[in-house]
């Protein structure tokens, strides 16, 4: 089914700004943000020219067939708590979607095919988030993908064709409903993240840094005991290692 700018508007209860083809809804939404608009605006697209994923990389989607999507986040954290709504985000996601979080901003299957990706950024002034802009990237209804991707799934992989307008309803208010949860402390998302979390006491390697992931810890770091001592990992990718 196709997405429709008054449906999803309808449907997920405020103003969604579609594109049937975008630049990125990264770019979309920040200019929204720039533009004053209010915490929850969602931006959404069937097509993006450069969808952007971590570290510069490009998030690879098929026209119709997947979720593209960013949400305006206007929340009451510090710059220094700001790293936590990629968590948040994380829990809403893989409980909406019943899937593990491989750390920091990956949703996978239970074989460990990646289904889902978050892109977290923000402006900030040094006591107050000015707004955070939450992008994800979801693999909906496609099942065949360029072979250059390491490992990728899809929604329909696992449960069959899904309708994309009711899984971004599902989404949006699970990733909005964890987000909130972070005005009253981190405990709960923290709780929930490990409970979800497909790599903790398990062998792992981050760059150079080779050993056991033990925890996350309240700035996002991951924790990996190297034998030697535990080492606080702000970023990164995460290899599972046998």
């Amino acid at each position: 089914m196709a997405l429709d700018q008054a449906h999803l508007s309808t449907l997920l209860q405020r103003e969604v700004v579609f594109f049937a083809e975008c630049e990125s809804t990264q770019i979309e939404a920040r200019k929204l943000a720039q533009d004053n608009a209010p915490s929850g605006t969602l931006v959404v697209t069937d097509s993006q020219r450069a969808g952007k994923g971590r570290l510069g990389r490009n998030w690879h989607g098929r026209t119709g067939q997947n979720l593209a999507f960013s949400l305006i986040l206007r929340p009451p954290l510090s710059p220094q708590q700001a790293p936590m709504l990629c968590l948040a985000t994380a829990v809403g996601l893989a409980q909406a979607l019943d899937l593990r979080i491989k750390w920091p901003n990956d949703l996978l299957d239970e074989e460990g095919r990646k289904v889902c990706g978050i892109l977290a950024e923000m402006e900030a002034q040094p006591s107050y988030v000015e707004y955070a802009i939450i992008g994800v990237g979801i693999n909906v209804n496609q099942t065949t993908f360029p072979e250059e991707l390491p490992n990728p799934g899809s929604l329909a992989m696992l449960r069959g064709e899904q309708d994309r307008s009711n899984v971004l309803r599902e989404v949006v208010f699970a990733v909005e409903r964890w987000c909130a949860e972070l005005s009253g402390g981190t405990a709960s998302v923290l709780g929930a993240w490990r409970q979800r979390a497909a790599h903790l006491g398990q062998r792992v390697r981050v760059g150079s840094v080779n050993g056991i992931a033990r925890d996350v810890r309240e700035d996002g770091a991951l924790m990996i005991d190297t034998g030697e001592g535990l080492e606080a990992i702000l970023t990164g990718d995460v290899e599972m290692l046998s």
